[in-house]
């Protein structure tokens, strides 16, 4: 029988450990005095064991990854959904100051109205009457642009209902995904642990 010899850590190996560790396994198996056969019996429980461990490690890999893109999605969705508030908030500003454009035109019509009523001579009834078609004018503009940025304003709401949508499905998606990641971590860890003591008997034997 071949000597037994001490061994590191296997759960610490690196990927070069893990290839010296396997030229030293095949270097001990054909320096030793065992068959053929056992010896290519234990470079294939090797090779099996190592290909699991390396499908766990791939599987976890993903899966962090996919709660990342997640993670970074529902933050552009917050982002978004900022944005599109202050949008709301600016145009409900405008809309509101439009309203006061207009109560001032009306306003100042009204006003000019009444002087014209008391003028003395066509000059100032010129005047005022230009006044007039100039605050009517700004009236027609403001509306205008209370007609556009309603629109517009409407159109946001409806961003903002999407958006609010899309970023309650996706954190019960980050949810989902969190916890299958916990378990598969959990299930792995135990299966990951098995493998690495095979592969720590098979090295010393």
């Amino acid at each position: 029988m071949a000597t037994r010899k001490s061994t590191k850590n296997v759960n610490n190996l690196t990927v070069k450990d893990q290839n010296e560790t396997f030229v030293s396994i095949s270097k001990n198996v054909s320096d030793s005095d065992i068959s053929m056969e056992e010896k290519l019996r234990v470079l294939y429980q090797m090779q099996k064991v190592d290909t699991k461990i390396d499908q766990i490690h791939l599987l976890r890999g993903e899966l962090p990854l996919e709660v990342k893109d997640i993670e970074d999605a529902i933050e552009g969705l917050k982002t978004r959904i900022s944005n599109i508030k202050e949008s709301i908030s600016e145009i409900e500003k405008f809309i509101a100051q439009k309203k006061l454009d207009i109560e001032s035109c009306k306003s100042a019509i009204a006003k000019y109205e009444d002087q014209r009523g008391n003028v003395k001579n066509s000059r100032e009834y010129d005047s005022l009457s230009k006044e007039i078609e100039y605050q009517g004018l700004e009236q027609e503009l403001a509306e205008k642009r209370i007609k556009e940025n309603t629109a517009a304003l409407t159109e946001k709401k409806a961003d903002l209902d999407r958006a609010v949508a899309d970023l309650a499905g996706r954190e019960v998606d980050l949810e989902n995904k969190k916890a299958e990641l916990v378990s598969i971590i959990e299930e792995t860890s135990k299966e990951e642990e098995v493998l690495l003591k095979q592969k720590e008997e098979l090295v010393k034997d």
